[in-house]
């Protein structure tokens, strides 16, 4: 895939394999800890805003964020995969709509890798990462593909919230599971269905129930075109 002549293609691939799970490992022990922080303190995930939806809970970042400072809607470049647009609404405590925050979003491909690091054999590009700025409806739209995934995490997209400057969430994104199995029955996603469960989540398996997962999965349905269009609103405590 990414080899050289003289070497097999297998060899390569189980070499970048390799190092990409060691350095998942290592880098999992350091965030590891956030997710003990997150499901230990005392803030509980099921705080509501005044119209009764749920203050949206944090994830913590993981292995593969970068500030690429990507203004921009599409962020796909060159990758293949099911094309999906995410339309976010931020909002704060009391349901008004937080005009200028920046929302910085970034996945992984088809394939379950990440841009621009060594360990995933992608320095220096940059697809699937972007970020934009809510209007005065506090809304922002990207477009995207239904990303992959890859081992100990369901399928996810990663989502930070900035307000004046200041970092207010950084989380996870989910898809209803219904639309994911549908999704990765076409060819373009190799690895085919994805068989993590909450529970075995390195991110979520600490949490007493489903309660956050089931808070952070998006709606998703399909435009008069057919195409998959992915609703999220951002509630900031």
């Amino acid at each position: 895939m990414h080899g050289k002549n003289d070497v097999p293609d297998i060899v390569l691939v189980n070499s970048i394999n390799m190092k990409r799970n060691r350095f998942i490992s290592i880098i999992g022990l350091s965030f590891l800890g956030s997710v003990f922080f997150f499901a230990k303190r005392k803030e509980p995930f099921d705080l509501q805003t005044d119209c009764d939806n749920p203050i949206t809970p944090p994830v913590p970042e993981g292995p593969y964020y970068k500030d690429e400072k990507l203004n921009r809607i599409d962020i796909t470049e060159s990758k293949k995969g099911v094309p999906i647009d995410y339309v976010f609404k931020v909002e704060d405590k009391h349901c008004n709509p937080i005009e200028g925050a920046i929302v910085d979003i970034w996945q992984c491909d088809n394939e379950g890798h990440y841009s621009d690091f060594k360990q995933e054999n992608t320095v220096n590009q940059t697809w699937l990462r972007g970020y934009q700025i809510t209007s005065k409806n506090g809304e922002c739209r990207f477009a995207s593909i239904f990303p992959g995934w890859y081992p100990n995490r369901i399928t996810h997209l990663h989502v930070k919230v900035d307000i004046d400057h200041k970092n207010v969430l950084t989380t996870n994104c989910f898809f209803p599971k219904e639309i994911e199995n549908k999704v990765y029955k076409n060819s373009l996603y190799p690895k085919g269905a994805n068989t993590i469960t909450v529970s075995d989540d390195i991110e979520l398996r600490v949490d007493k129930d489903t309660k956050r997962y089931e808070t952070l999965t998006m709606k998703v349905s399909n435009d008069k075109n057919g195409n998959l269009v992915a609703t999220y609103t951002i509630a900031i405590a």
